[in-house]
């Protein structure tokens, strides 16, 4: 495999010309983009160490087998040369095809703890370079709350998430014969509810599904 200065305008991305390549399946986000071209821009010299791979399909007609998106981001650039790679125009197209799924593939992962303590001081410069961060969890006030009930501790309503926009009503069953009955007679398992098995359980429902549930037993008993 050889080292060319290849023509930009003699370079064409993988959509699927070879035939038995398929087109470059990797996408990628308008962020991460703009970041490859950044990095291109200020790190040329990356091309170099990593170059792009290239297969002479015709006379001087060129197709991208890795690095789809570098060539990309050089045509929007202005370049009119880069330094590639250049695979033998009889490369059987199934080693074509591993190198293209090979060089998408990403093998490893980062070190969490590594990047939040060794690297911690360079962040600004890893977001820079490329590196996405997880984002913060939002923080769930009601699970908190809901989570730290114990047997001890738990009123009803068991359910805080409701006790400040909705007025509640509140039926308590201690025995699973009574409970059966009242979800039989509101039809409760077509109903939307809340569920918990954290402290015994609980099935919050809305007065609408309770008030068409009783209209329906009323009409039942006046049709008998």
């Amino acid at each position: 495999m050889k080292i060319e200065e290849i023509d930009v305008a003699l370079i064409e991305l993988n959509k699927g010309q070879i035939p038995g390549l398929p087109k470059n399946p990797r996408i990628i986000r308008k962020e991460r983009y703009e970041l490859t071209k950044k990095s291109i821009e200020e790190t040329p010299e990356m091309l170099e160490l990593r170059e792009i791979i290239l297969v002479e399909y015709m006379p001087q007609r060129y197709v991208v087998v890795c690095g789809n998106q570098k060539v990309r981001a050089c045509k929007e650039l202005g370049w009119k040369k880069i330094s590639c790679k250049v695979l033998p125009a009889d490369t059987p197209v199934k080693k074509l095809r591993e190198y293209a799924m090979k060089d998408n593939l990403h093998y490893g992962e980062d070190d969490k703890d590594a990047i939040a303590n060794e690297w911690k001081d360079f962040q600004s410069e890893l977001a820079d370079w490329g590196m996405e961060f997880e984002q913060p969890k939002k923080k769930d006030e009601f699970r908190e709350r809901f989570e730290a009930m114990n047997n001890d501790s738990a009123v009803y309503p068991l359910l805080p998430k409701y006790d400040e926009k909705h007025e509640l009503f509140i039926i308590q069953s201690s025995n699973l014969v009574d409970s059966n009955w009242l979800r039989e007679v509101l039809d409760m398992q077509h109903m939307r509810s809340y569920k918990t098995g954290k402290v015994g359980k609980s099935n919050v429902i809305s007065i609408q599904d309770v008030r068409k549930a009783i209209d329906a037993l009323v009409k039942g008993g006046a049709a008998s």
